[in-house]
C-alpha cells in the first residue's frame, strides 16, 4: 500500500460514511488497527474511526470565530460528510467562493489522510516506508522508485472504464459528469496495469480538484506506434497555478518509466485543459535490455530513440525469462555482471526454453569473451563500453535493416 492508494481509499470511505454495505466491505477497514475489547462490525468500526479522525482536525482549546482559517478543514469535512451538506450549502455557511471551497476541501481531505496515515498505521507504515529519496523536486519512497514495471499488452478501453467505475462515487458526490468517448476497438498498448491505473487516478484526481464547470471527457486516438488518451475539461486557472509543486509530477515520472509521454496544455481564453497520455502500442518491435543499472537502460533507449524499436528494460535476472516469453522481443541485450543470477545463467535459461530460444541475444560485457558467448548460444557479442554504432551494426547483422530504416548510423555526439 502506497500513500496515493491510501489517500484514495480515505476519500472513497468518507463519501460512503453512512452506506453500511459499502463500509462493511471497504478495504480501508482491513488496514486500520482494531481496538481491544468487544469487536464491532467492520462498517461500524470504520465509521467510528473516520468520525474520530474528523474530530481530530478540530482546533484544540480554540473557540470558533467566523472566518477562522484554522477551523476550515474540520468544518468542511464535518459539514460535507457528517451532516451531509451540499457544496452550495457549505459555500453559504462558510462564506467561501466555489473556487475557495474546492481548494480548501482538497486540503482538508489531504489533512485527514495524513492524520490517518501517520497515526493509524504506525507499524505498517514504518515497515513500508524506507528512507526517502529525491526524484525531481518531490520526495519519493525508495521502494517506489526501485519498483520495476512489468510490461504486458493491455486493453486501454477496459483499463479506462475500470478506473471510471472506481471513481464513480466521487464523481456523483461532486456532481461531475464523466463522458467516455473511447473507440470500441483500440490496438493493445504495452504498459504495467497497476502503474497505468495509478497514473489515470492521479490525472483525474487533479482534474477534479481544478475543474471549473461542465463535463469531463476522455477520448483516444491511434497514432503511429502509439495510442493517445486525452482528458479534456474546463479549468479554473487560478486553482491550477496556485500550487508550490507540480501536482502531476508523480504521473510524469511513472509515465516516463512506462516509456509513455504525458503532455499538459491550456487554452487560457477558453479556460480549457488537455491532458494527453501517449502510450506505446504492444505490437511495436521490442528490444529487451537486461542490465541491473538503470543508466545503462537509459543509454540503450537513447541509442535507439530514432528507430521504431521500443526499449524495455529489466534489472532483475529472475524476470528476464518471463518477460522474454511474454514480449517476444526482436532481440535481447544481456549484461553479464548481474546480481544473484549472472548473464551466463540467463542466457542458458533462454536457450533452454522453446518459447525463447529463437530470440537473438547480444551479450554485452566488460570481459572480452566472444567465444564463450557464442558457445552458449549468443547471436552476437559487444564489449563494453558500447557505442551507438556498435549496437546498430549488431542489430543490422541480426537481420533487422527494415526496423532500423531512417535511424542515424553514426555515433551519438557523446560517443564520438
Amino acid at each position: 500500500m502506497n500513500r496515493a492508494e491510501f489517500d484514495q481509499l480515505v476519500r472513497d470511505a468518507l463519501a460512503n460514511l453512512y452506506d453500511f454495505v459499502a463500509l462493511e466491505t471497504h478495504p480501508l477497514a482491513a488496514l486500520l488497527p482494531k481496538p481491544p475489547g468487544q469487536p464491532k462490525s467492520r462498517a461500524g468500526f470504520l465509521r467510528e474511526y473516520l468520525l474520530a479522525a474528523i474530530e481530530g482536525l478540530r482546533p484544540p482549546d480554540r473557540e470558533y470565530t467566523a472566518g477562522a482559517v484554522e477551523w476550515r478543514p474540520y468544518l468542511i469535512l464535518h459539514g460535507r460528510y457528517v451532516e451531509g451538506l451540499s457544496l452550495r450549502e457549505l459555500q453559504d455557511r462558510l462564506c467561501l467562493s466555489e473556487r475557495q471551497l474546492r481548494r480548501e476541501h482538497s486540503r482538508a481531505l489531504q489533512a485527514i489522510a495524513t492524520l490517518m496515515w501517520d497515526q493509524a498505521l504506525p507499524e505498517q507504515v514504518a515497515s513500508e516506508r524506507p528512507a526517502e529519496a529525491k526524484v525531481g523536486s518531490r520526495r519519493w519512497d525508495n521502494n517506489l522508485t526501485a519498483f520495476e514495471p512489468t510490461l504486458e499488452p493491455l486493453n486501454l478501453v477496459e483499463v479506462t472504464h475500470s478506473v471510471a467505475r472506481t471513481l464513480q462515487r466521487r464523481l456523483e458526490h461532486e456532481g461531475m459528469e464523466l463522458r467516455l468517448t473511447l473507440p470500441s476497438v483500440l490496438p493493445p498498448i504495452l504498459a504495467d496495469r497497476v502503474i497505468l491505473r495509478q497514473i489515470l487516478f492521479c490525472l483525474l484526481d487533479w482534474a477534479l480538484d481544478v475543474r471549473s464547470e461542465g463535463a469531463m471527457t476522455i477520448g483516444a486516438e491511434v497514432q503511429t506506434a502509439q495510442v493517445s488518451l486525452e482528458i479534456r475539461f474546463r479549468i479554473d486557472l487560478s486553482l491550477a497555478t496556485d500550487v508550490e509543486d507540480d501536482p502531476l509530477e508523480a504521473a510524469r515520472y511513472w509515465a516516463q518509466r512506462l516509456g509513455a509521454n504525458l503532455q499538459q496544455t491550456f487554452d487560457r481564453e477558453a479556460s480549457l485543459a488537455r491532458l494527453v497520455l501517449a502510450l506505446p502500442c504492444a505490437d511495436q518491435p521490442v528490444v529487451l535490455v537486461v542490465d541491473d543499472q538503470e543508466p545503462a537502460v537509459r543509454m540503450f533507449r537513447r541509442f535507439l530513440s530514432h528507430t521504431n524499436l521500443r526499449v524495455v528494460g529489466v534489472q532483475e535476472g529472475a524476470k528476464v525469462l518471463p518477460m522474454a516469453r511474454q514480449l517476444q522481443p526482436q532481440a535481447i541485450t544481456l549484461d553479464i555482471m548481474m546480481p544473484t543470477i549472472d548473464g551466463w545463467e540467463i542466457l542458458q535459461a533462454l536457450q533452454a526454453d522453446p518459447e525463447t530460444r529463437h530470440i537473438p541475444v547480444i551479450v554485452c560485457s566488460v570481459w572480452d569473451e566472444p567465444e564463450l558467448a557464442s558457445s552458449l548460444g549468443a547471436a552476437a557479442f559487444l564489449k563494453k563500453p558500447i557505442t551507438q554504432k556498435d549496437l546498430l551494426d549488431a542489430l543490422v547483422r541480426l537481420g533487422l535493416p527494415d526496423i532500423l530504416a531512417g535511424s542515424s548510423r553514426g555515433d551519438s555526439p557523446e560517443q564520438r
